[in-house]
């Protein structure tokens, strides 16, 4: 099936055009951000550093000012409270990527979110 472009141009909707998204490998998914959605390749650039850099951690700084905070109900308070900060910057993140981007399909729409969650379970991995 053909659609019509802005222009006289035509494309063949069955194939892959350089710009399509076609599987959801991180690195992939990388590429496709870097090369067509720049703003938000940058932004899941950042979060990626915040995130391995402990920066989305509230318990980092709640240590630093508390010395006593090796009980353990302490202990499970922070680590309560960073998963909600992750979650909720993550989540925004997500918005933030998903609301920007064009994407086909719901297919290509779910490659992006699942090279997305890959990307970003790689980099919570990470965190030291």
């Amino acid at each position: 099936s053909k659609i019509m472009t802005a222009g006289t141009n035509t494309m063949n909707t069955n194939e892959p055009s350089n710009n399509d998204l076609t599987t959801s490998s991180p690195s992939d998914v990388r590429a496709w951000l870097s090369k067509n959605h720049p703003k938000q390749f940058a932004l899941l650039d950042s979060f990626e550093m915040e995130l391995r850099l402990g920066r989305l951690s509230t318990s980092s700084t709640a240590v630093a000012r508390d010395s006593s905070s090796s009980s353990l109900s302490h202990s499970a308070q922070y680590h309560a409270k960073d998963r909600r900060l992750v979650t909720g910057r993550t989540v925004e993140l997500l918005r933030s990527l998903i609301g920007s981007t064009r994407w086909k399909n719901a297919a290509q729409l779910m490659m992006l979110l699942k090279g997305l969650g890959r990307e970003l379970h790689s980099a919570g991995s990470r965190n030291p």
